[in-house]
């Protein structure tokens, strides 16, 4: 087991007999944390149980600070803490609780309510703290986005909502490198291997941990392909486990690009 971060809750990653790595919450006193590894369990090895372990034993450590236990934690709770790590809730609540270090975004914060909704939905599947889950499941009527979205999406009536989510903030373009930027980045970039991957990483749209999960038989450079999936060229994104950076695809398929 290799250590992800110190204290006395810590997210642990633990590496399996044939290679692959799962993450839970151990506790230095008590040991591995049973309600986080349950809920951790569903996502084990996929690449987002990372994601949670690390938003979940955030919230661990301020239920310990707050003296409050998932047992007995209300939904007044959930919508402080939320407060507490950047979200804005209805009412004054100060300075956020985790000292030295910046609020979450708004993506971070979607991701920590969809992680609370789902650890404590689990912890009600067991009999703990079922009072919340009136709170917690609540619908929604579904947008147009969400009817494009969705097959039969004109037949949807009711979506699930997560009342602990803030308001999204819709960006016309997500984390796009400025107008030139690619132009810069290969004059910096010597090595012929740098300057194919910033090529490959803006024609392919490939993200980190895609483009280091690569193999050479994944590259399917030429027409008509063995595979059949793509008339051009294309590249295969499988989702892979062990790599040096520690990052991973968060999906699997393949795309089509331009190559000279």
């Amino acid at each position: 087991m290799r250590t992800l971060s110190v204290g006395q809750l810590r997210a642990q990653s633990v590496r399996h007999g044939d290679g692959r790595e799962a993450h839970t919450i151990f506790d230095s006193v008590r040991g591995v944390h049973g309600g986080a590894d349950r809920y951790l369990a569903d996502y084990a090895c996929t690449g987002s149980d990372r994601t949670y372990a690390y938003l979940l034993v955030d919230h661990l450590r301020w239920l310990e600070q707050e003296g409050l236990t998932p047992q007995d934690v209300g939904f007044g709770d959930l919508e402080r803490y939320m407060g507490a790590i950047g979200a804005k809730i209805a009412g004054p609540y100060g300075r956020p609780w985790r000292v030295g270090k910046r609020p979450y975004g708004n993506d971070a914060l979607r991701g920590a309510a969809a992680c609370l909704k789902g650890f404590y939905l689990k912890q009600a599947e067991l009999g703990v703290n079922t009072e919340l889950v009136g709170a917690l499941k609540l619908h929604r009527m579904p947008t147009q986005r969400d009817r494009d979205r969705s097959l039969l999406g004109h037949l949807q009536r009711s979506m699930q909502a997560n009342p602990l989510a803030p308001k999204s903030v819709r960006r016309q373009h997500k984390k796009m490198l400025p107008d030139g930027a690619r132009a810069v980045l290969l004059d910096e970039v010597n090595p012929l291997r740098g300057r194919l991957v910033v090529e490959w990483l803006s024609d392919g749209a490939f993200r980190t941990g895609e483009m280091c999960g690569l193999h050479l038989c994944d590259l399917h450079l030429r027409e008509e392909a063995a595979c059949g999936e793509c008339r051009g060229p294309h590249a295969h994104v499988c989702h892979r486990d062990g790599l040096v950076s520690g990052s991973a695809p968060r999906r699997s398929g393949s795309g089509s690009f331009v190559t000279e």
